[in-house]
C-alpha cells in the first residue's frame, strides 16, 4: 500500500481502515470506523462523521475486486473517478454486507483537507441547536461543528482541531447500529439508534439489488 499522491489508494480488503488513514496522510480517508477492515467498512456502508466535508462512502469507493460465490474474482470500476458508462457496479457493494461477494481489493478515493477547515464544540446543547448554524454539525448531547472556507462558529463555541474532534466523536459513533434520513442537510445525530445521514443498507433494496444478487449467485 503506497502513498496517496494521486488521490487514490489501492488496498487489500482485509487491511484495517486505521492503516489506510495512516497511508493517506496528510490526505484524508473518510472512514467512520478505523477498527474495521476495508471490506467490512464498505459492506457496512455507514458513511463517515465528516461526510458533509468528504462525501459519503459510495463516493470513496472507485473500484473493487470481489470473490463471488462461485469463487470467481471479478473487478468493478477502477482507479479513476469516472471509469464506467451506465451504473457503477462497484457502488453496489457499499452497504451490501458481503452479500454480493467478498471484497479482496479496493481502490479508495482520498482527499486533501478541506480548505480552511476547523472544528468547534459547544457542550451540553439541545438537538435543536445542532440543526442551526453554519457548517456540518453533529449532535451527541454536545453540538460539534466542522467548518471551512473561513466560516465562523457561532458565539459560545470552543475551537478544536478537526481531527481531534473526529477522534472524540468516534467513541459514541462506534455504538451506532441504525441509520435514517437526516432531518436537515449536513446534520448527523450521533446517538445509538438516532442517527441521520448514514448509508447503511442502501445497496440491498429494490429490483436492481435483486437482479444483481441473482446474477452473482453460483
Amino acid at each position: 500500500m503506497g502513498g496517496a499522491e494521486d488521490g487514490v489508494l489501492t488496498v487489500p480488503g482485509d487491511v484495517l481502515c486505521a492503516e489506510v488513514e495512516a497511508a493517506a496522510r496528510p490526505w484524508l480517508f473518510a472512514s467512520d470506523r478505523p477498527d474495521l477492515t476495508v471490506a467490512e467498512w464498505i459492506g457496512r456502508g455507514g458513511g463517515d462523521l465528516l461526510w458533509g466535508l468528504l462525501g459519503p462512502t459510495r463516493a470513496q469507493v472507485l473500484g473493487v475486486a470481489a470473490e463471488l460465490r462461485d469463487g470467481t474474482v471479478a473487478r468493478f470500476g477502477g482507479r479513476v473517478v469516472k471509469n464506467v458508462a451506465g451504473y457503477d457496479l462497484a457502488r453496489a457493494f457499499v452497504g451490501a454486507k458481503g452479500a454480493l461477494g467478498r471484497i479482496v481489493e479496493a481502490h479508495l478515493r482520498v482527499r486533501p483537507p478541506p480548505r480552511g477547515w476547523h472544528a468547534a464544540v459547544r457542550r451540553g446543547t439541545e438537538r435543536e441547536e445542532a440543526l442551526q448554524g453554519p457548517g456540518s454539525s453533529i449532535w451527541t448531547g454536545d453540538t460539534w461543528r466542522f467548518l471551512r472556507n473561513g466560516e465562523s462558529a457561532p458565539e459560545g463555541y470552543e475551537a478544536m482541531d478537526p481531527l481531534v474532534a473526529r477522534e472524540e466523536l468516534r467513541r459514541p459513533w462506534a455504538s451506532v447500529r441504525s441509520f435514517r434520513p437526516a432531518p436537515a442537510e449536513g446534520i448527523l445525530l450521533a446517538a445509538a439508534g438516532v442517527v441521520g445521514s448514514g448509508e447503511e443498507g442502501t445497496s440491498d433494496r429494490g429490483p436492481l439489488w435483486a437482479r444483481l444478487a441473482e446474477a452473482f449467485a453460483p
